[in-house]
């Protein structure tokens, strides 16, 4: 009987060791770091937490979505904003003025480009996380909400906040048309106990919410941590990037219905984060190679975490990827978008108080 014990007990040893060891391989913990990059880099300081960055494609202004993190996490209090910034000046950027009344805490954001003539204004969708309140029973300390605003020269004017019918988490939207979008639901479970299981497990509960003049539905599940959304040039095909399922997959959009039909998928071994596209069509990817160091640095932020930029070619379904950056956490640490601008391309992050202005 006493051996049988002692069996079982080190067969549930072992189990539990091999789990721990492919969590640690898993997020990237025994990765060497050689950091590499063509180009160079100018720091611009001016903006805190620029966790998303989108680039206008006409104007060639960048429009920043920040938040001191740090600060909120310390004082409970603090609002975010929108902030613009015109590559290669390496000025400090400028806060957009904005009518939208509450608790402003932006996290991804998508630009809708007005067809010329329309006379409707461009649109920024931001995910916004306004802090709970007591009569709220969504997950966490903050709720997840998209707002849409016409953009009128420097101000941004409110149009709409859409709320999804259950309580969710948001991270990251992709707009189709001007009332129309998808976002990424990064975690599916709805308590502190569920979401730690998701992160460290890689269970399989992410998706995609669609949402459309105002009435929102899940078009997509079983995903692994759903982070970055972007569409192609004809806005016919969703990326969507799995952070802890380190994949990049397609899907075709359906117009009339809002479902999405898988296509293909790329693995890539790194934490993906949020996706831009360039002129070309090429998606970059920026990405966290040592997740286990993010989570570091987010408590810390002498804990450097380092940083990846991938840029990804899909050539009719068939996707390749080149990395063009690696850094060991300096001089950016936890980076979550890199927006390209011709021989430009912006590096943001979800903590640091300045972004990075990058030539190549």
């Amino acid at each position: 009987m006493k051996s049988k014990l002692l069996v079982g007990t080190g067969i549930t040893v072992a189990l539990v060791g091999g789990l721990f060891l492919q969590t640690l391989h898993s997020g990237g913990a025994f990765k060497t770091i050689e950091p590499h990059f063509a180009g160079s880099c100018t720091r611009v300081d001016g903006v805190v937490g620029a966790e998303d960055i989108t680039i206008d494609p006409d104007t060639g202004i960048a429009y920043i979505s920040a938040m001191d993190r740090r600060k909120l996490a310390a004082t409970g209090e603090h609002d975010g904003g929108i902030y613009i910034y015109l590559p290669g000046t390496y000025e400090m950027p400028a806060k957009l003025v904005s009518d939208y009344e509450g608790p402003f805490h932006p996290h991804g954001i998508s630009l809708w480009k007005a067809p010329a003539n329309s006379g409707l204004y461009d649109r920024l969708f931001v995910v916004n996380h306004p802090p709970v309140t007591e009569n709220s029973n969504a997950p966490g300390t903050q709720t997840s909400q998209i707002d849409i605003f016409d953009i009128y020269g420097l101000i941004l004017r409110h149009v709409a906040t859409v709320e999804a019918a259950e309580p969710i988490s948001l991270n990251d939207v992709a707009a189709v048309g001007p009332n129309q979008f998808y976002a990424s639901i990064d975690q599916g479970s709805t308590t502190g106990l569920g979401r730690t299981m998701e992160v460290y497990g890689r269970l399989a509960r992410a998706g995609v919410l669609h949402g459309k003049d105002g009435e929102t539905s899940k078009v997509l599940g079983d995903l692994i941590y759903a982070n970055g959304v972007q569409t192609n040039a004809d806005g016919n095909i969703l990326y969507v990037a799995e952070t802890t399922g380190k994949r990049l997959s397609s899907y075709r959009i359906n117009a009339a219905t809002g479902a999405l039909d898988f296509l293909s998928d790329i693995e890539i071994d790194s934490g993906l984060d949020n996706i831009e596209r360039d002129e070309n069509g090429n998606l970059w990817l920026v990405s966290h190679p040592k997740t286990f160091d993010f989570l570091a640095h987010a408590s810390d932020a002498e804990n450097r975490s380092p940083s990846q930029v991938f840029v990804v070619q899909d050539q009719d379904g068939t996707f390749s990827a080149t990395e063009i950056y690696l850094n060991d956490g300096n001089p950016i640490s936890g980076a979550s978008v890199a927006a390209p601008a011709g021989n430009h391309f912006l590096v943001g992050s979800v903590f640091e108080p300045f972004i990075l202005d990058c030539t190549f």
